[in-house]
């Protein structure tokens, strides 16, 4: 059933022109960065979340990674913190949550999907937070 699900959501992708998809991929992205990130990186992505005091340096302004890369966007590098391969001070380590771990047991517990599935669906969860980070650069 899942695998129906996924196969619809990514022809509905498909069908739609590039500009569509990627806007949907955003409004997906914002979405999730709501309910997991705000409460360290702040609503507007500056770093005032609720949490951020707590951790042993400040959650860094997201609005400022491309001028912090030179004025391009990292998209590699952003996914790979996102996921949990590198190392930030601010969160002691490479362990920022690592929520590629997260996204992947959250679809073998919620949805049922195989590994590959959830794989995949938290590689898409993950790359549309990348895309609502870059949306918000100043």
């Amino acid at each position: 059933m899942q695998l129906k699900k996924n196969l619809a959501i990514a022809a509905v992708f498909l069908s739609a022109s590039a500009a569509q998809a990627e806007d949907a991929a955003i409004v997906l992205g914002k979405s999730i960065y709501d309910e997991h990130c705000t409460i360290c990186h702040g609503d507007d992505g500056k770093g005032g979340g609720q949490l951020g005091d707590l951790l042993p340096e400040s959650p860094p302004d997201l609005t400022k990674i491309s001028e912090r890369s030179e004025g391009s966007f990292p998209i590699v590098r952003t996914y790979k913190v996102i996921v949990g391969g590198v190392a930030i001070p601010a969160h002691g380590g490479a362990g920022m949550p690592v929520w590629g771990r997260y996204f992947i047991a959250d679809a073998l517990k919620a949805e049922g999907a195989s590994m590959v599935e959830a794989e995949q669906q938290a590689a898409g969860r993950v790359l549309s937070v990348v895309y609502y980070l870059e949306s918000i650069q100043d």
